[in-house]
Order: structure tokens, then C-alpha cells, then sequence
């Protein structure tokens, strides 16, 4: 039987850079019987190299109004285009994290088990799991750092108090998905370098889907995707609070937070929790992160570290925010004044060629013959 690989994330597990990397060895997996396709539909803000999207994608006649005939006509014409990429493959491979915390939202599952039902192919699911508290807090990080939605303004305690879409019941959702394709065609990784095959994210994905990273293979695109530290990233918040911010701002403050960010410093010394608060917070999930590692995990007892150490807790008013907020709004002065300059320099040019027009005149004349000869 064929067979439907469906990588699902979750969010923050280096997703970009296993999509990256199939949709740039697209030859080589065609050599082994693999495929990965990439659909004609295009999402607002989404890669097309996220080729499940089509699972998960709200379509939208008006701003208002989801269009539900739309989306199953979508879902109906790339089905067949996969149908028909299954009669010269054996093995095909889709991916889309919105699959993870969107899947059954949106009915993406549902779907997908109306064309399973058909017997024509089976589908094996891989997923990869970072602990729930790096998880979140990575999560919140991005949201603040892409700015330009309500959620983007939300403190670290305000984002924990509104989760609505983000579910770190691992073990509930595995549960869930595991009711539409079997618990034996599920299969989960740890997103931890010490963890992964061959110690890069696309040789253990490779792994999962039953091939072997060689030479053939190319690992070309560089995914960047730097972190704001956490002094950055309440800056950027506090941005993001800003009337009347617009996408061209908000990438320009974005812009020089990340240049901030690559040299962190201390940053990874401190946590958004305090080592109590950190394991109210992760008590919730240890049994199910138990559950999952005794389940899905052969030989191993336990699916984190759950040793829980905190170094220090961040707080706003540490030593270094003042020295990392006037190296901000240093950044954006200077290069406003550099702007200005520029600015200065066009206008300067303009006025002499206006005072002057039969000299700009001769110049343009003269250029034109040097560029003739």
C-alpha cells in the first residue's frame, strides 16, 4: 500500500529547515520513491513548502465570511493531484505544524480520514516534541517578535493566562490523532540535538521516514530564525503597544532587535520562571509526557528532562535592560540620521540640476555618447 507521511511539527521544532530541506533534495527523493509536492494554492503569509497548509487553511470570500464550498473544493483537486503523484511514487510526504494545533479545528483530521477510509494509502505521522516550557515560551517569543496581532502585546503572564490554540496536552492530542491513523503509524521524536540522528534535524527526519542522510543529500538553505533575548523581546512587546504601528515599522524594530539578539550574553541564564513556578507548571503534563515516552517511545522511561533547575528568574528592571534599550533606540537614531543624510544629499543634487539645466543637460548628452561608444 502507498504511503502518506504527514509531518505535523509542532510549532518551534525546527519545521522551516525539514521542509527546506525536502523541497531542496526533491531529486534525491524521487531517486528512493519519495516525493514532496509543492501545490499551486498560496495562503496569505504562508511558504508554499508548508504543502499540507491545504488541511488547515481557512479560505475567505470577504474578510468576513469563511467559505466552506471553497475550501472543500481546494482539499477536492489537490487530493487528486496526490492521487496521481501516488501512481508514479510509493511514498509521499506533506508538512504543515498547523496540523498540530489547527488539525481538528478546522477539520483537516476529519479529512484526512474521509480519503484514508478509501484503503488506497496509509498514513504514517511524525512529530517532534520540545518540553512544554521551552515550547511556550519559544512560542511567545515569535508572536512577539513578528508583531502586528493583539497577541503580540501580551505579557509573559497575560499569554499564560489566554492559551486558547496551543495544546500542550501532547499525550491528549496524540490520543485524538491516533483514533483517525492508528498509534502504530505515529511517530515521535524529541527535539533535542543530543537526541537526533546523525545530530541534525534533517538526518533524524530522514530517519523517520526510513531513509539514510548521505552525501547525495543537500543541506544548502539557511532557515535563520534568531530569538529575541529577553530583554529585546519586551522591548519589541512594548513596540508592538505603539499607535498607529505599521508593517514597515514594525520590521525595521524587528530588524535591529535581532541584530541585538545574536550575541545574547547572559540571556540563557535566566528563565520566565521561577524554579517553583516552573513546576506547578510542568506538573500538569508529566503524565501524559510519561504516558508518551512508555507508549511511543521504546526503551525509554521518560520523555523530558525533568530535573526542573532555574538559574534566575527574569525580571524587567534587571541591570542590563537600560544598557539594551538605549543601544535600541540607539540603533533606529543613527540609522534615521543616515536616512536624513541620504535625504540631504538627493535634495542638494536635485536643486543644482534644476538651477542648472543646460549643464545637467550636456552631462546627460555626453554620458549618452560614452555609453554609444
Amino acid at each position: 500500500m502507498k504511503t502518506l507521511y504527514m509531518h505535523i511539527g509542532t510549532p518551534k521544532t525546527a519545521t522551516t529547515a525539514i521542509q527546506f530541506f525536502c523541497r531542496d533534495n526533491q531529486e534525491m527523493l524521487n531517486r528512493h520513491g519519495y516525493f514532496y509536492p509543492m501545490f499551486e494554492w498560496k495562503y496569505p503569509n504562508v511558504l508554499r513548502t508548508r504543502n499540507a497548509h491545504f488541511l488547515v487553511g481557512d479560505t475567505y470570500l470577504t474578510q468576513e465570511e469563511r467559505s466552506l464550498e471553497e475550501e472543500a473544493k481546494v482539499f477536492q483537486e489537490t487530493f487528486g493531484q496526490i492521487y496521481e503523484a501516488f501512481e508514479q511514487y510509493d511514498n509521499i510526504i506533506l508538512s504543515d505544524e498547523s496540523m498540530w494545533n489547527h488539525g481538528f479545528r478546522i477539520g483537516g483530521w476529519n479529512r484526512l480520514k474521509e480519503e484514508l477510509d478509501k484503503n488506497i494509502f496509509t498514513v504514517k505521522v511524525i512529530v517532534y516534541f520540545r518540553r512544554q516550557d521551552e515550547f511556550t515560551y519559544s512560542w511567545w517569543n515569535q508572536v512577539i517578535k513578528e508583531g502586528m496581532k493583539k497577541t503580540s502585546s501580551y505579557t509573559w503572564k497575560e499569554m499564560l493566562e489566554k492559551l486558547p490554540v496551543v495544546q500542550l496536552d501532547y499525550y491528549g492530542t496524540l490520543e485524538k490523532i491516533a483514533a483517525v491513523v492508528g498509534k502504530e503509524n505515529i511517530t515521535v521524536r524529541k527535539f533535542e540535538r543530543n537526541s537526533f540522528v546523525g545530530q541534525s534535524i534533517q538526518a533524524d527526519f530522514a530517519d523517520a521516514i526510513g531513509l539514510e542522510l548521505s552525501e547525495g543529500y543537500q543541506i544548502e538553505s539557511k532557515v535563520e530564525n534568531i530569538s529575541l533575548t529577553k530583554n529585546s523581546n519586551e522591548i519589541k512587546r512594548l513596540m508592538n503597544c505603539l499607535p498607529g504601528l505599521d508593517k514597515k515599522r514594525n520590521d525595521l524594530f524587528r530588524e535591529y532587535l535581532s541584530e541585538i539578539s545574536m550575541n545574547p550574553g547572559d540571556d540563557r541564564k535566566y528563565s520566565m520562571f521561577s524554579e517553583q513556578e516552573l513546576r506547578e507548571f510542568m506538573a500538569k503534563y508529566e503524565e501524559g509526557n510519561r504516558k508518551i515516552a512508555e507508549e511511543y517511545l521504546e526503551g525509554e522511561d521518560k520523555l523530558f528532562d525533568d530535573s526542573y533547575q532555574v538559574e534566575k528568574k527574569w525580571e524587567s528592571g534587571n541591570p542590563l535592560m537600560v544598557e539594551d534599550a538605549v543601544t535600541f533606540f540607539g540603533m533606529v537614531a543613527l540609522s534615521l540620521f543616515k536616512k536624513n543624510e541620504e535625504l540631504e544629499r538627493q535634495i542638494t543634487t536635485l536643486r543644482y540640476k534644476l538651477n542648472h539645466p543646460f549643464e545637467t543637460m550636456g552631462n546627460r548628452i555626453k554620458n549618452s555618447r560614452k555609453k554609444a561608444k
